[in-house]
């Protein structure tokens, strides 16, 4: 439910008389009590129905807490119409209050129009619009009409005195009390018509779903009548099979007695033969299982052999592979030996030795470059951020630029799966260095192919013809490889993916170039 905007929608006159249809005069007081509009009552007495009236309807328009209070007391007077108004749908309301005229007859118009203005649906609350402009323009119509016929000792009214005006009060307050006892009656019997409207509405769906499960019931009867008649149909054949059968049977006892003998003999040949295949079939049966038990003993000890030999045969691979790890871990030891060595020797070169290069005199083109490609790093990273493959040709002129360059190392895993022929030749092409290796898999599945270890090698055994050594890889492991070359006094450049690069070797590098979608391919 929601609060009705009638002050946009419907004028003065319209809601005054609306108003005078849903309340009595005793609701009025009140109204006008609560809301302070009026404090003495007994001016109230004196005040008639249609002053107190336009008093309430005149504040309506103008207070805004007023508009509150008379739509709460008209809604909660209006609470069993508003329960059923909410039940029905807009078509239901729309045929069911489809006029004016019979609501007013049946004296619900003002519950009902009220429900459909406290409605929240649209469609429900123009309904009642329309419903109560109709109704107020059908009065005024009316009233106009009874205007012109009132004789003329009508049109002045006559002021009671006061003694007939007390008693009226009292009158009338006692003819509202029965009207109140009254109309809580009829409020009663409109929810209990509203519960059986709604039941009425649920007997109605389930007489129809009744209606549809007779309509296929009666389906099935002309179906099982069908069936009835065909089995009537077989039943007489039947009948007449029978007939028949006994015409044979009666046939057949007189040939019985003359054949008894030669079946008696017969069956006795029978039962004899019987027994023969019974005693051939047992007899070949048993040839055949001892044929089989020969076969199977033969075949379970040639099992048992092969079983023994392949239980050593796999002792003897387990022993190879438990070997063979052994030497793969001491090939990493001792690779991992030589760098360290490599780099002590590096870390204790003679500072004289390096100086013939005058790297401190060399700049902007005089520089001698050396670029080493970790392709496998820059695969993966291309890969996995852009969705694409990095342009080996333009990173060369890009990074080298005017400077001199010594050599161009690209170290690559060959993966057996994929084929890397054009690509090698490429980078061969455009001036790269090709060092390539195979990928090698681990006794427990996994693989390994890395060229730290050879990058390191190379870029060392080189640094003394190199005034700028610049690695293409994010690989933090090269940061030792880094801090190296600095304390040879040779620059370091990393070029890689600024996602993939490890915060510790941008620190170290003298600089950094992150890789943007411009070198890729």
């Amino acid at each position: 439910m929601t609060k009705p905007n009638l002050k946009l929608k419907i004028h003065h006159d319209q809601l005054t008389w609306f108003l005078a249809i849903l309340l009595n005069e005793r609701e009025i007081f009140q109204l006008l009590i609560k809301t302070n509009l009026a404090v003495d009552s007994d001016k109230l007495h004196s005040t008639s129905k249609q002053e107190l009236l336009n008093q309430l309807t005149s504040a309506f328009f103008r207070q805004s807490h007023i508009d509150e209070i008379v739509v709460k007391h008209l809604s909660q007077k209006t609470e069993a119409a508003i329960s059923r108004v909410g039940y029905m749908v807009v078509d239901e309301i729309q045929t069911f209050f489809k006029s004016p005229g019979p609501l007013i007859e049946s004296g619900e118009f003002g519950e009902v129009v009220w429900a459909l203005l406290a409605d929240s649906r649209e469609d429900v609350h123009s309904h009642g619009i329309d419903l109560l402009a109709a109704a107020y323009q059908n009065h005024i119509e009316h009233h106009e009409v009874e205007t012109q016929q009132l004789p003329a000792y009508l049109e002045t009214p006559q002021v009671p005195s006061p003694e007939i005006q007390t008693k009226y009060t009292r009158e009338l307050e006692k003819a509202q009390k029965q009207i109140d006892r009254q109309t809580n009656e009829i409020e009663h019997l409109k929810s209990a018509l509203a519960n059986l409207q709604v039941e009425h509405t649920a007997i109605e769906k389930k007489n129809k779903q009744m209606k549809q499960q007779c309509q296929l019931l009666l389906e099935e009867n002309e179906a099982l009548k069908i069936k009835e008649d065909l089995f009537q149909e077989n039943k007489n054949q039947i009948v007449s099979l029978q007939q028949e059968n006994d015409n044979l049977q009666e046939k057949a006892t007189q040939y019985a007695e003359t054949n008894a003998s030669l079946m008696k003999l017969d069956a006795e040949h029978q039962q004899l033969l019987t027994k023969y295949k019974d005693i051939t079939a047992q007899l070949n049966e048993l040839t055949q299982i001892r044929a089989t038990k020969e076969t199977f003993l033969a075949e379970l000890k040639l099992v048992e052999e092969t079983i023994y030999k392949e239980s050593q045969a796999l002792e003897l691979l387990k022993t190879d592979l438990q070997n063979h790890f052994g030497a793969i871990e001491k090939s990493h030891e001792a690779s991992r030996n030589a760098l360290n060595q490599i780099r002590q020797t590096a870390g204790y070169l003679d500072k004289p030795a390096l100086e013939p290069t005058n790297q401190t005199e060399r700049t902007g083109a005089q520089e001698r470059v050396g670029v080493f490609v970790d392709v496998q790093n820059m695969f993966y990273a291309a890969k996995d951020q852009f969705e694409g493959r990095v342009d080996y040709i333009k990173l060369l002129d890009l990074i080298v630029g005017p400077r001199q360059l010594l050599a161009a190392y690209a170290y690559i895993v060959q993966i057996p799966e994929i084929k890397q022929f054009n690509f090698i030749s490429l980078l061969e092409h455009n001036g790269y260095t090709i060092r390539s290796k195979d990928l090698r898999l681990r006794g427990d599945g996994s693989a390994k192919g890395d060229w730290d270890v050879g990058i390191a090698v190379d870029v060392v055994s080189m640094l003394g013809t190199l005034d700028v050594v610049i690695l293409a890889s994010g690989d933090g492991d090269f940061c030792p490889l880094a801090e190296l070359i600095k304390q040879q006094h040779k620059r370091i450049e990393v070029v890689a993916f600024e996602h993939n690069t490890s915060m510790d070797l941008q620190a170290v590098a003298d600089q950094f170039f992150p890789i943007g979608e411009e070198l890729l391919m």
